[in-house]
């Protein structure tokens, strides 16, 4: 059930969730459907005598491909469409936050977006220390990330990179079509992914590219994807979007219009192949010293629609180290910690529940693991986040609820936090929820209101000079 305590399981050995394995089958039965789609009719009197044969095999064919697509979704899952903002099973007795173990809660604070236009800084009890506004015709910027000296960047789903000052101000304004993260460079500047549209097989696909900004917004380099389809498809099993088209649908045919979830507009909704969904430049650790492949400086980004977990190196972006299908289910957030092992949101989109994992990578062996009690109880199929704090503690974010938690190392609950926005019976859902150490923050809530006017810059594009 919702809120229902979960257990943690140390030194739990790798399961496979058969993900990969059940993606392998569809792309056997698409192909299989698509060549009989495909088989010349020419009546021949050898064909008559497989007749038979050939009719129970497309019957055969067809169910398949009707099972995996039941189980997977098909393509058109793959589908960008955006996020649900709303809730519908909330339990609207419960909102802010909820103190279960004081003592072993971690000291700080937490910052979330409301989805729209505003980023919200709380203490512990759920309380608003501090609101950032966004500017106007901003609509979709889900996620924030706190710089130093109070400065805010935003990511504004296919509209805009920003950065403002404590005060609200804007300081930098991006114009691209990025989304999910944000990384800081050591010299200021960013790296953000954005989406791009290829050709691909037939189709129109997204492909992911990330791109380097230095900090007065101008492109200095990209690293796509599409470019290097080749080297990251040897590290994956086959995609639904690898299987062209059947024969007499073409380019044209497979452009859907439809209503965008996040802007509510009717748009163009394409294929997306990787779903980028986490950029992170790796810290310095004891592991990076001793192993090259996860030396400070270097790359680790998710690719959500490939269940796959990557290091790229910092000097030719070529891929250093790699891990997941098989064992990661639609995955979220991986972040490198101080012991060089790896803490990852595994959705579990088609396992039926989410777990949280700590995987040593160089055994590539899970070594520790929150999962609810029962497993459904904690289930965020589509988004998620979570953070190691200080203390020890692990703070998770379920997502598709809304809320948030805070967990021991032996799983036990101390501090949650429900969304308090309802509507309707509706929960408004929280896409990251991270906490900043009390040093980091109160300097910030003590600092004088910058006089300086609210104006703000014209936008300009990526790479403009």
């Amino acid at each position: 059930m919702a809120g229902a305590d979960a257990v943690a399981r140390p030194g739990l050995p790798v399961r496979g969730n058969h993900v990969t394995h059940l993606r392998r089958v569809a792309i056997c039965g698409l192909a299989g459907l698509l060549a009989l789609l495909s088989h010349d009719s020419e009546g021949t009197r050898a064909q008559d005598v497989e007749e038979g044969r050939a009719t129970a095999g497309a019957a055969s064919g067809l169910a398949e491909a009707r099972r995996n697509e039941a189980k997977l979704g098909k393509m058109e899952e793959l589908r960008a469409l955006g996020y649900l903002e709303w809730d519908s099973g909330a339990d609207t007795t419960r909102r802010g936050a909820e103190w279960i173990d004081r003592e072993n809660v971690a000291p700080g604070y937490n910052l979330y977006s409301n989805g729209r236009t505003k980023v919200f800084l709380t203490d512990l009890d759920g309380v608003r220390v501090h609101t950032w506004q966004l500017p106007e015709g901003k609509r979709w910027c889900e996620h924030a990330e706190l710089l130093h000296d109070g400065k805010l960047a935003v990511m504004c789903i296919n509209e805009s990179f920003t950065v403002v000052d404590r005060d609200s101000n804007v300081l930098l304004d991006v114009k691209l079509n990025g989304h999910h993260d944000i990384a800081t460079l050591p010299d200021g500047g960013f790296l953000v992914p954005l989406g791009r549209p290829e050709k691909y097989r037939g189709r129109r696909v997204l492909f992911d590219v990330l791109v380097w900004l230095s900090p007065d917004g101008t492109r200095i380099k990209e690293w796509s994807s599409f470019a290097h389809l080749s080297e990251l498809q040897a590290l994956h099993a086959p995609s639904p979007l690898d299987v062209p088209p059947p024969p007499g649908v073409d380019f044209e045919a497979e452009k859907k219009i439809g209503i965008d979830r996040n802007s509510r507009e009717r748009k163009w909704l394409g294929y997306d192949y990787y779903h980028l969904n986490t950029i992170e430049i790796l810290p310095d650790t004891p592991l990076g010293r001793k192993d090259p492949r996860f030396r400070a400086g270097n790359l680790l980004i998710c690719l959500r629609n490939a269940d796959l977990i990557l290091i790229l190196d910092q000097d030719d972006l070529s891929v250093a180290w790699s891990w997941g299908p098989d064992d990661l289910d639609l995955p979220h957030m991986p972040t490198m910690l101080e012991n060089g092992n790896l803490l990852i949101f595994d959705n579990g989109k088609y396992r039926g529940f989410t777990r949280v994992i700590e995987l040593d990578p160089v055994r590539e062996k899970i070594v520790w693991e929150y999962r609810g009690d029962p497993p459904e109880s904690f289930f965020s199929e589509l988004r998620g986040s979570v953070q190691r704090l200080d203390n020890g503690n692990t703070l998770i974010c379920e997502s598709e609820r809304g809320h948030a938690f805070e967990v021991t190392k032996e799983g036990e609950k101390v501090w949650e936090f429900w969304n308090p926005a309802l509507k309707h019976g509706k929960r408004k859902r929280i896409y990251r929820f991270m906490r900043y150490p009390t040093s980091t923050v109160e300097p910030l809530l003590k600092k004088p209101k910058s006089r300086r006017p609210g104006t703000r810059p014209a936008a300009r594009e990526a790479g403009a000079p």
